[in-house]
């Protein structure tokens, strides 16, 4: 408890959250809700499609990936990196949570310019959760 980091990535990662909550008092009470919004629905979007996918056989999956004409850039240790990509296109998170995002899109960049797999089943969700408010 209480103790300071000693390693240059914990300096680091201790640095960058400072940074975060300096922004975070800045903020007025609008900015924050928004913020908090933009975060629940990425996290209900982002645990939606995660159950989805678990549900979803590899036979399924790459189903999927054929159906779109895309089966020969399908790649199952990518497949989880893709899937929170694509949840964030549609729902994008705060700054914070991009940052480390960000990194996936490019797998997506990759294959997916003209069919995006799976965003059928979580425009229902965005719906659903429009229609919350």
């Amino acid at each position: 408890m209480g103790k300071r980091a000693s390693s240059n990535a914990g300096k680091k990662a201790a640095g960058a959250g400072a940074h975060h909550r300096k922004e975070r008092r800045d903020e007025t009470e609008v900015q924050k809700v928004e913020r908090l919004q933009a975060t629940l629905a990425f996290v209900k979007a982002a645990h939606a499609d995660s159950m989805l996918y678990l549900d979803m056989e590899e036979e399924d999956v790459e189903e999927e990936y054929r159906r779109a004409g895309k089966l020969h850039t399908y790649d199952e240790a990518k497949e989880w990196k893709k899937r929170l990509a694509r949840v964030a296109k549609l729902y994008p998170p705060p700054k914070h949570i991009m940052e480390q995002i960000s990194k996936y899109t490019k797998y997506l960049e990759e294959d997916e310019d003209d069919f995006k797999i799976g965003l059928c089943s979580l425009i229902e969700v965005k719906s659903d959760f429009e229609k919350s408010f």
